[in-house]
């Protein structure tokens, strides 16, 4: 059953459509008709069974870029888990590891990936004359446009690498694999070993699979040998690897918790909640309050100092 809401909106369309068909696609009219089109569309879709093509049902999934404010469109759908759920804005912040000032900083809908501001926070330093030699991410930075940049001008990029997993924990992960990237070859434990392309997905010999003594460690698959995935960047995951796997590279990463105090005190400063509709306006209340947190960090270093 259709809930009365989409009823009364889809009678209100066919009403605006039969009095005013000029103005309808005219500003300001138009804007707020769209608006209402895309609110029905995201929660409606037209009945199949129905010849005429005129009745609706309600639509099988969430629409991916669902408006879940008539007041602010802007607004998104966004989850810091699989379980936890939030709805409004993301904040995102660039910092100085050794003044610890904030350089840049930017809004984006909490449904958009985490590596789509970096390109804004980049811009933001670039205007300060300033380049960035070390890249201190999370891992939902790792493939932004950013990292092969500043991969690419001699910098260094620190984060945690992904890790591999199965959906049967019996099996062997990835990490079982010996990955050679000078000679992009990749080894299983038994010894066999295939050629790859970053990017792209492994698969091993099936007839050299099915007559290996560890298959059953290995793939539940019967008429197919084991597959593994490559990534893209799987030269800098497999350098990602190597360094969290000795004492002075997990040092290095834990430099990046000055960044999560700089997101933590500006947080508490703005608080929780989006003060203002839209992306704009939200972006200058992130930078006044970036701004106050660089005052007050820049008089703790001054009385310091002093003392």
């Amino acid at each position: 059953m259709i809930p009365r809401e989409y009823l009364c909106a889809q009678s209100l369309q066919d009403w605006i459509a039969r009095r005013l068909p000029k103005q309808i696609n005219e500003p300001p009219l138009d804007e707020h008709v769209r608006l209402l089109r895309e609110l029905v569309s995201q929660d409606l879709e037209p009945d199949p069974d129905d010849p005429g093509g005129k009745r609706l049902r309600i639509r099988d999934g969430v629409a991916v870029e669902r408006i879940i404010s008539v007041e602010d469109p802007q607004m998104r759908h966004g989850r810091k888990s699989k379980s936890k759920r939030f709805n409004g804005y993301k904040r995102h912040l660039a910092a100085d590891l050794d003044t610890r000032l904030i350089l840049a900083c930017a809004v984006m809908p909490a449904n958009r990936p985490e590596e789509e501001a970096a390109p804004e926070l980049e811009q933001d330093i670039a205007r300060q004359g300033l380049k960035i030699s070390e890249l201190h991410v999370d891992r939902g930075y790792v493939n932004a446009s950013t990292v092969p940049l500043v991969l690419a001008r001699g910098g260094q990029v620190f984060c945690k690498p992904w890790v591999a997993r199965n959906s049967n924990p019996k099996l062997f992960t990835k990490q079982n694999f010996h990955v050679d990237m000078r000679r992009l070859t990749i080894t299983c434990p038994a010894g066999q070993t295939e050629r790859f392309t970053p990017g792209t997905t492994v698969e091993f010999d099936p007839e050299a699979c099915g007559r290996c003594r560890l298959r059953t460690r290995c793939t539940m698959a019967t008429a197919s040998g084991r597959t593994v995935t490559v990534a893209e960047d799987e030269r800098l995951q497999h350098r990602l690897r190597k360094l969290v796997a000795t004492p002075k590279g997990r040092q290095q990463l834990r430099q990046r918790v000055g960044i999560e105090h700089r997101l933590a005190h500006v947080a508490q400063r703005q608080g929780r909640r989006a003060r203002y509709w839209g992306t704009r306006s939200n972006l200058f209340d992130l930078r006044r309050c970036c701004a106050i947190q660089n005052l007050e960090t820049t008089q703790a270093v001054a009385a310091a100092n002093a003392a």
